[in-house]
């Protein structure tokens, strides 16, 4: 069984490698890119969001966000990868509303009740404890916020024998989720559950509700 510090070198090692290239062209880079706008095309956000990624790489998706409101925000981008991290910053270097910073998502150094809108693309299937990057992601999120996963869902026959193969081929990975499991670790972390239709990808979105009154 591999270890959490083991889990995690295999992750920073797997994205550090992808720095370098994500931003140029191929496959790999058209195919997150194509992710990331179907989140992107759904996010209601206006000037002065307080917007984060998580698993940011590059910070692509931060960019496109940051159009959506002329720029006036603050937008953060996390990233357990040091390299996708550094290669960020250079992208936005001098946009002093764009932070960047190499962290777990399940242990994110950042203020509680800060973000209007977090969305998470293509890399919740690698985290070894997914209810408490959750629930993280929970106590980052203003009551009222937002939260946006987007991940291959094992709802279909093809999505379940994917994961299966990708369980022993792929080391970084851990697991893909049906829609009834995201509801059910979206309810145990305190958020609402809704679900948008997407071809293999779903966008898994739930909102930071109030407490309900005693």
């Amino acid at each position: 069984m591999k270890t959490e510090a083991r889990h995690q070198q295999l992750n920073e090692a797997k994205w550090d490698k992808w720095a370098s290239t994500l931003d140029g062209q191929g496959w790999r880079r058209d195919f997150l890119r194509r992710a990331q706008s179907k989140v992107l095309s759904l996010l209601e956000i206006n000037e002065g969001v307080h917007f984060l990624d998580i698993g940011c790489g590059t910070g692509w998706a931060i960019g496109k966000a940051a159009e959506l409101t002329g720029g006036k925000g603050e937008f953060y981008g996390v990233d357990l990868s040091a390299k996708m991290v550094e290669k960020a910053k250079e992208n936005f270097s001098g946009k002093g509303n764009f932070h960047f910073l190499q962290a777990n998502a399940e242990a994110i150094p950042l203020e509680g009740n800060f973000f209007d809108v977090i969305i998470c693309t293509n890399s919740f299937h690698h985290y070894l404890h997914p209810e408490k990057a959750l629930k993280e992601m929970r106590r980052l999120l203003k009551t009222g916020g937002k939260l946006y996963i987007l991940d291959p869902t094992a709802d279909l026959w093809i999505a379940k024998l994917a994961d299966k193969v990708f369980r022993i081929v792929e080391p970084e990975h851990v697991k893909m989720y049906s829609s009834k499991e995201f509801q059910q670790m979206f309810e145990r972390a305190g958020l609402k559950y809704s679900r948008s239709e997407v071809e293999r990808e779903k966008i898994h979105i739930g909102t930071n509700s109030p407490a309900p009154s005693q």
